[in-house]
């Protein structure tokens, strides 16, 4: 054990040696993991448009795929459809099909690492991604994100369908509408703001959850190991908030008749709601090793 963190230690320390020197000899760029280490000019660093690979009538993409490792996925509101990529490694490209109404992007993995440096600073704009681009007055059946090792934003974006699958990547979805999303997070953060969603479901593994300016009609969140922080916000119907060693924190948020139920932990609600609480509750809000706090 001690032998693999020296070496690991000692091949991070190659990395950050062969970044400084790149900067000061060269120009900024980005050191890569790929069967060894190499320096990449800035330059090298590309976005490539990938639109062409698009059907001729984009009007026919009712449903958008994406599997992706390593590559944050960006899904924004623009003029018109557009699928772009910034990547530093040729031999990896985003695979682009398109069958039954149904757009999938692929990008796997070869094993590329990207760790960029701008003198003084990290460049992250250096980092691998895929942006889609939906039109504005564009609304989709579904829209469903798989990913691994990196980030998944969604913004101004309109479906009935949302599902966002992450392991070790923060998604975050901000002024979406949806009639039923579900973000399936491990290991990092989900943060929604401003969405408008019927029905929310969220099961979130070892890190936070923030949800703030925002209106969901039915809430099911399921959390460990980590805080549920709802702020500024409407929950209409109802559903449960379950956590396991983590806070519940909830504030200056409308909502249905609640009960609270806590098994290790303090249990605080503002004077102004306690009338709203009954055993037989629209919304159930459950902590097994954690503080709640309604105000």
């Amino acid at each position: 054990m001690k032998r693999k963190t020296i070496i690991g230690w000692s091949l991070l320390a190659v990395g950050v040696v062969m970044a400084t020197s790149a900067a000061l000899i060269e120009k900024p760029g980005t050191v890569i993991w790929d069967n060894g280490f190499s320096y990449q000019k800035e330059e090298a660093v590309k976005t490539d448009d990938l639109s062409h690979q698009l059907p001729k009538n984009a009007q026919d993409i009712q449903k958008i795929t994406v599997n992706a490792t390593d590559t944050d996925v960006y899904v924004q509101q623009g003029d018109t459809f557009a699928v772009t990529e910034t990547h530093g490694d040729s031999k990896n490209k985003a695979k682009i099909s398109f069958s039954n109404n149904e757009l999938k992007i692929e990008k796997e993995t070869t094993g590329y690492r990207s760790v960029s440096f701008v003198w003084g600073q990290f460049d992250e704009d250096a980092s691998p991604r895929l942006t889609i681009t939906v039109p504005r007055h564009v609304k989709l059946n579904t829209v469903a994100v798989t990913q691994s090792d990196s980030d998944v934003t969604m913004a101004d974006v309109s479906a009935d369908t949302i599902n966002v699958k992450s392991d070790n990547g923060d998604v975050n979805l901000v002024r979406v509408t949806s009639q039923n999303t579900m973000a399936d997070v491990q290991n990092a953060e989900a943060n929604l703001h401003n969405v408008t969603i019927d029905k929310l479901r969220v099961k979130l593994n070892n890190d936070d959850l923030t949800l703030a300016g925002s209106s969901v009609k039915t809430l099911e969140a399921d959390l460990k190991n980590g805080d549920a922080d709802i702020e500024h916000s409407k929950i209409e119907i109802g559903g449960h908030i379950r956590n396991q060693n983590g806070d519940i924190s909830i504030e200056t948020t409308q909502l249905p008749t609640f009960s609270t139920h806590n098994t290790i932990g303090d249990v605080e609600v503002s004077p102004t709601l306690t009338g709203q609480q009954q055993g037989n509750a629209a919304l159930v809000i459950q902590n097994q090793n954690g503080d709640i706090e309604i105000e």
